[in-house]
């Protein structure tokens, strides 16, 4: 017989308890077997939680109050029907957890389902059954606690949760976004001062001589022989074409060398744009990665600012595999490193400001450090430096190393920092799986 098709036994429940003396309430019995049980009886019927007892057949002998409440039981109801506050949807499922219960008679089971009342209102309920086998109860006792409300609160955990991942993750991307407008703008710059040269060296060209020798051979066009041979001016006008000749062609070139630069300018905003509309289109899709092409990308978004505050750059590349992995989400982790490390050196007071970007192997897996010798980290911030929210700049939002270490774990791999303290550098390491069905490594 299953959970769902118990019965009441014969005698009903209240009457189980008859007979065993007098009541608490009233004249206390001096049988301490006698009030063991009411104490019992009394424990159970005040229990916040339902509490029952079947015989090994399933037969129920006993329910207290709190087990007619949750199924909606009114007094004189039979306890049989509890069954029908089950959810139409968990009923197959109870049914062959009841069913395997009896069949292997196993020491207990914990499960859990849901009961909808005849208003709609849906409660979540989560019973435990144990087997018994004392003398006179043998069978099994069952307790079932009400858990809507945790099931409440942690489906709002969840969402809160899902909110700080998507918040977190935003922050990455508005830090690729920031390098990204950065680079653009610093090449801007560069696409300005040449177009502006290009500019000045055409307005400032001979080229206006040339108009004027032009206009004055006209002039003379009727007796250019005489011209070349009696008038000063055409005597040195041979000369003087000579040397306008070297001046246009130099002219020529430092016009031609700004237009390559401004070329150049204009390819490097497409390139910069075009990497990042390849990670914004591939985000969320894992792919055969290089990692020194992974890695010199997150330089190149912070190539500018890197070079505008003089900080030194070195690479200490190792030869490693490919990886599988969703470059986009590595990408927001590195770009944000460097950016850290930038603004570490930035701060400190040496007057070499190094940056220096490792690649190697770490187990069966690889590892990229970032490591400044910027102002360093006090001990105590150490164990806070991925917690949501703690950040040192003025300016901060605490989500870039936090999101850092969430995207890390969720790739299988770690986010770790080291520092030997204030003024003494830090150096922040990610370890990476070959392919995301490894984790562990390191």
């Amino acid at each position: 017989m299953t959970h769902l098709q118990r019965s009441q036994s014969d005698t009903p429940a209240a009457d189980a308890w008859a007979g065993v003396g007098p009541t608490i309430m009233g004249e206390a019995s001096c049988d301490p077997d006698t009030t063991g049980i009411h104490l019992i009886r009394a424990l159970a019927d005040s229990a916040p939680v339902a509490i029952y007892h079947a015989d090994s057949a399933g037969h129920l002998t006993y329910a207290n109050p709190q087990y007619r409440a949750m199924f909606a039981l009114v007094p004189g109801q039979s306890l049989d029907d509890w069954a029908r506050a089950v959810h139409p949807t968990d009923r197959p499922r109870i049914e062959a957890v009841w069913a395997e219960f009896f069949r292997r008679w196993t020491d207990s089971v914990r499960f859990e389902y849901r009961t909808q009342a005849s208003t709609g209102e849906i409660r979540h309920l989560a019973e435990h059954v144990v087997a018994v086998t004392a003398e006179g109860v043998n069978g099994f006792v069952g307790t079932i606690t009400d858990v809507t409300e945790l099931k409440q609160a942690q489906a709002e955990v969840e969402v809160l949760h899902r909110q700080l991942i998507d918040a977190s993750r935003l922050a990455g991307r508005a830090e690729i976004a920031t390098s990204v407008l950065h680079n653009v703008g610093n090449v801007l710059n560069s696409v300005n001062v040449s177009a502006d040269l290009a500019t000045s060296r055409i307005k400032n060209s001979r080229l206006l001589d040339l108009q004027r020798v032009v206009s004055l051979l006209q002039a003379n066009e009727a007796n250019l022989t005489g011209f070349f041979g009696q008038d000063e001016r055409g005597k040195r006008l041979p000369g003087y074409l000579e040397k306008l000749s070297r001046q246009v062609g130099v002219d020529q070139e430092q016009v031609l060398s700004e237009l390559a630069e401004l070329k150049n300018g204009i390819d490097h905003i497409k390139d910069i744009v075009a990497m990042q509309q390849d990670y914004a289109r591939l985000g969320g899709i894992a792919d055969v990665i290089s990692v020194a092409s992974l890695v010199e990308d997150s330089l190149r978004l912070n190539e500018g600012a890197l070079t505008r505050h003089g900080v030194i750059l070195r690479r200490d590349f190792e030869d490693v595999p490919t990886i599988v992995v969703d470059k986009h989400r590595v990408l927001q982790i590195l770009v944000n490193l460097i950016r850290n490390a930038k603004h570490a050196c930035e701060e400190s007071d040496c007057a070499d400001k190094i940056v220096t970007v490792r690649i190697a192997m770490n187990g069966p897996g690889v590892q990229i450090s970032v490591r400044d010798n910027g102002v360093g980290i006090p001990p105590e911030n150490l164990t806070r430096i991925f917690n949501h929210g703690f950040t040192t700049k003025k300016e901060g939002h605490g989500f870039g190393l936090h999101s850092g270490a969430l995207t890390a774990r969720e790739l299988g791999g770690q986010l770790r920092v080291e520092s030997g303290g204030h003024g003494r550098g830090a150096m922040f390491t990610l370890d990476l799986p070959l392919t995301p069905g490894q984790a562990g490594h390191g």
